[in-house]
């Protein structure tokens, strides 16, 4: 069933907005994606929104491109491009597919006003390669994720000049991850105009958030066949560390997971001599994870080269103190209160005693959580997000009308 709609006359007078992005969930996906992109797209009231979500296969003759027709209001393209392992061809991958999107933006819909390339160092280089060709009217925003961005940066050196040219060229410069801004500023040049920070949007933000008595057990949100990113093995070394002195508190894991990784995880759990307090859950919707989360105790999630990590909004929005990566994910976020505890990831003396302190100081914890809903509402709350995601590209399309509404 063909699932395209037309625009309206009024709706052809809105800017189009066209965005990149290998993370934005669509029928052709090799891997379960947040839906933290498309909550920004679907969310914002301003212009027609075309969206070319990209997943890459090392097998040419499995490369294709979809139109997905209309999903949530936005025109949605999928396409499964042709790329090489490990970055390597990346910037000939990333303009391949700029002319494929640029050969279907023409037949299908015209020249965008303005391209957001959803980061900056893979859809960055499609969308420079189509700004370029679109012309000097269309406009550039990118999206700065730490764990991609610091792939690139820091071990292929010949592309950061490249980097450089996508964000002189772009109009605005999205940072995701609060944590990798030192690290992008030490190659790219700082732009403070231009520049600020963008969090992902969280389904169940809340200025007063849930006040339960927890029970004794920890909790910890992942997809297990992401076990070793998430840093599964610390986490559970440190947690049976913790043990030795407090038996009578468990943990939980709740994510999806293919029976390989469940077996994987479920040898790894009875090795340490936790199969009595460590429980697979499996996966569960957002409705009913929301329902569940503020019965724990905390969350504890020590994952490796994280960008953002909805899941400790989501738990800290639920009442849950959290343990959390330094240097990654949530980190320099929430450097003004005191409402988790961070941990080097792979540190598992460290996690152990961050269990310990959590464990026995939950009340202190929770009450600064209250203490500071608040501020986690004022710093994440969607309306916020999305008004200033909307102001932005009404800034840079229309600032007559912008200044009108002022």
């Amino acid at each position: 069933m063909d699932t395209r709609t037309e625009f309206s006359e009024a709706d052809t007078a809105a800017p189009l907005i066209l965005h990149l992005s290998a993370d934005y969930p669509n029928p052709q996906q090799f891997h379960r994606r947040t839906t933290a992109i498309q909550r920004l797209v679907t969310g914002t009231d301003y212009g027609r929104h075309v969206v070319v979500t990209m997943d890459r296969t090392s097998l040419p003759w499995k490369a294709c491109f979809m139109d997905c027709g209309e999903d949530k209001g936005v025109r949605l393209y999928s396409y499964r491009y042709f790329g090489l392992p490990m970055g390597f061809g990346l910037a000939m991958a990333m303009r391949r597919v700029a002319r494929h999107v640029l050969k279907t933006m023409k037949a299908e819909h015209g020249l965008p006003a303005l391209v957001h390339a959803h980061k900056l160092s893979f859809e960055g280089i499609a969308g420079l390669w189509l700004v370029e060709r679109f012309g000097p009217d269309t406009r550039l925003f990118v999206s700065v994720r730490g764990e991609s961005e610091r792939k690139v940066l820091l071990f292929k050196p010949t592309y950061r000049n490249l980097m450089r040219r996508i964000a002189a060229r772009a109009d605005k410069i999205y940072h995701i991850s609060a944590w990798f801004r030192d690290t992008y500023h030490r190659y790219v040049p700082e732009q403070p105009e231009k520049e600020r920070l963008l969090p992902n949007i969280v389904g169940n933000s809340t200025s007063k958030v849930p006040v339960k008595d927890p029970i004794p057990r920890f909790v910890s949100v992942f997809d297990l066949d992401m076990r070793k990113r998430k840093g599964m093995s610390d986490l559970l070394q440190g947690f049976a560390a913790f043990r030795k002195t407090h038996p009578g508190i468990g943990l939980d894991l709740i994510g999806p997971g293919s029976p390989e990784a469940v077996e994987a995880a479920k040898k790894e759990i009875a090795d340490l001599g936790l199969g009595g307090s460590v429980e697979i859950l499996g996966p569960m919707d957002s409705k009913t994870l929301f329902e569940v989360l503020p019965n724990y105790l905390a969350m504890a999630l020590v994952s490796y080269n994280e960008t953002f990590g909805m899941v400790y909004l989501e738990a800290l929005f639920a009442g849950l103190p959290i343990i959390y990566g330094k240097d990654t994910g949530i980190d320099g976020y929430l450097d003004d209160i005191d409402v988790g505890i961070g941990v080097k990831p792979g540190d598992v003396a460290g996690i152990a005693a961050a269990f310990t302190d959590l464990a026995e100081k939950s009340d202190h914890y929770r009450n600064q959580i209250v203490a500071s809903e608040q501020i986690l509402h004022d710093r994440f709350n969607p309306a916020m997000i999305l008004e200033s995601y909307r102001q932005d590209l009404e800034a840079i399309l229309n600032p007559a009308q912008q200044r009108s509404r002022m």
